[in-house]
């Protein structure tokens, strides 16, 4: 089987693909650069791969075309201990009462976004004047960014999180641009003794977990790119799969309590790789001999762990193959496992909640322009759309 699977519309993992996936709980499989690996779907196998420290993720790193490797910087691609000291170095500003605390303004942030929007008028693209600029503008400002960058940072991190075909040494340039800018704001925090959000508090950290500047940069230009590429994507695709749900979205208006338990059913149900690191995870290599299942995983082999299809894992689900909102209890990964598990995911589900509510509350008769000309994006890091009309009848502003 070839990795990354190809583009298939829709919101949820083909039947089809779920299906070839689970019919044996180790896969042999090609990935896009030629590479062999091998496939683990059921959910034991993959929270093993993704919480095991003899499955290492930085031994996996290529370097990038014009020959850095400076990725093991980044949290996402780094092992233990150095990924053990970057994480509790601001793991305490990533809990849920911390998120909590910033609810009114991601709030504020929604409100003035569907202002905006309802002043603009329907129809309009939900996508790139609402799902893509609010978590955007949620991350920046918790970071300290000055908001009014944004539109100089957006094309840039969208180059930065594609995985399509670009000329030489683009991609890099954009990771340079990005760089730059956060070493620039790191810079001016270490020489103003600036206090305006994370960056500042992350420079002027004098416990024994205290971060290089070098570090910091690398961990804001992944919390702002991850952060809120991930959960504008996804606030996109659930947005599109709650409209097509009979009688959901009256239900949410109804009962927005309910929208809790909704976001985590969407987190397990919604495709959302669109390539190594989303659906398919990212490849692990081992350091040692691993029995996974009934197979031998040897040194030195790689494994990449298919994160979607544990979200459909039969054994974990009842009716693992249905859309159900209100699905309790719900152990899904949409968040990862282990050590690698979402740093952000207390604000990111706040964000899906909080976006949601706010787009059914507001935009009253909402509905897809289309469903079946929808631009799928596949080329980025995670699945996605690149624009997505809708139309209302009104809303109370």
């Amino acid at each position: 089987m070839q990795l990354p699977l190809g583009n298939c519309p829709g919101t949820s993992l083909p039947q089809h693909h779920v299906d070839l996936f689970r019919s044996k709980p180790t896969l042999d499989i090609t990935l896009a650069n030629g590479t062999a690996a091998i496939a683990v779907t059921r959910q034991c196998d993959v929270r093993t791969v993704l919480s095991d420290n003899r499955f290492s993720r930085a031994q996996c790193l290529a370097p990038t075309d014009d020959g850095e490797v400076d990725r093991p910087l980044a949290l996402v691609t780094s092992d233990p201990p150095t990924h053990t000291h970057r994480r509790r170095a601001v793991q305490g500003w990533f809990t849920k009462r911390q998120a909590q605390m910033a609810r009114p303004l991601i709030g504020r942030i929604a409100d003035q976004l569907l202002d905006d929007l309802l002043a603009r008028g329907s129809p309009a693209d939900i996508f790139t004047q609402f799902c893509m600029p609010f978590p955007n503008l949620v991350h920046m400002t918790l970071l300290g960014l000055d908001t009014a960058d944004l539109p100089l940072l957006m094309p840039r991190m969208t180059l930065a999180w594609s995985v399509g075909h670009h000329q030489p040494g683009e991609v890099t340039e954009a990771h340079r641009d990005l760089r730059d800018y956060f070493d620039s704001r790191v810079k001016r925090s270490r020489s103003h003794k600036t206090a305006g959000g994370l960056i500042d508090a992350m420079v002027q950290d004098e416990s024994s977990n205290r971060l290089t500047d070098a570090e910091i940069v690398m961990l804001a230009m992944g919390l702002l790119m991850s952060g809120a590429e991930t959960t504008a994507s996804h606030l996109a695709l659930s947005l599109i799969e709650v409209l097509q749900q009979p009688g959901l979205v009256d239900s949410l208006r109804q009962y927005p309590e309910q929208i809790p338990s909704v976001v985590e059913e969407l987190l397990r149900w919604i495709w959302f790789g669109g390539t190594i690191g989303g659906t398919a995870g990212f490849p692990h290599i081992a350091t040692a001999d691993v029995k996974l299942h009934d197979r031998l995983i040897s040194q030195g082999e790689i494994v990449v762990p298919i994160l979607d299809v544990a979200n459909r894992d039969h054994d974990v689900f009842p009716n693992a193959d249905e859309f159900c909102p209100q699905r309790s209890p719900n152990p899904h990964l949409g968040f990862g496992h282990g050590r690698h598990q979402c740093l952000g995911m207390a604000f990111a589900r706040l964000e899906l909640q909080v976006g949601l509510q706010a787009v059914l509350s507001r935009l009253s008769g909402l509905t897809l322009v289309t469903t079946s000309e929808i631009d799928w994006r596949t080329e980025m890091f995670t699945r996605g759309v690149s624009s997505l009309p809708v139309m209302w009848q009104g809303g109370r502003q």
